[in-house]
């Protein structure tokens, strides 16, 4: 994805929200330094962003920022997105969700009319909300323990 904010002939501006990092910013300033028609880069840190000066007459627009953009695609493209476990709220919610759907679920598995298939999804979905109340009582607990004080 382009990161180009702007772009005249002799002037690039690209921009980014990673680019606030002073490491990246200068990998990137690294990589661009390899390309010869590039004569002046201008940083800022606050805003992330990077101005790129070049000579115009050395080198087309388009193949100019083909070249920064694949600079930039190896900085900052490259990055992993940081893996982040289930929050406490989205388990407690996600829990919910499970919690009400095995609950009605449950319910509705009584309407069944053959008894073998009605007891065998009534007391399946019984569990798996008992085990969720279970989950969702002990992210709860310091609430449950000061009920009975």
């Amino acid at each position: 994805m382009s990161k180009i904010v702007s772009s005249i002939p002799g002037r690039i501006r690209v921009r980014d929200k990673n680019l606030r990092d002073h490491d990246r910013l200068d990998q990137l300033k690294t990589e661009l330094s390899n390309i010869a028609a590039i004569t002046e880069l201008q940083e800022n840190v606050r805003t992330g962003s990077l101005l790129i000066r070049f000579d115009r007459k050395a080198i087309e627009l388009a193949a100019i920022e083909s070249s920064i953009d694949s600079a930039v695609d190896t900085v900052i493209g490259m990055l992993a997105k940081p893996h982040t476990p289930l929050s406490k709220k989205n388990f407690n919610r996600v829990n919910k969700i499970i919690m009400l759907s095995s609950f009605g679920t449950s319910i509705a598995a009584l309407a069944i009319p053959n008894l073998s298939l009605r007891r065998f999804w009534h007391q399946s979905t019984g569990w798996l909300f008992l085990a969720n109340l279970g989950a969702h009582l002990y992210i709860y607990r310091k609430s449950v323990k000061r009920l009975f004080r």
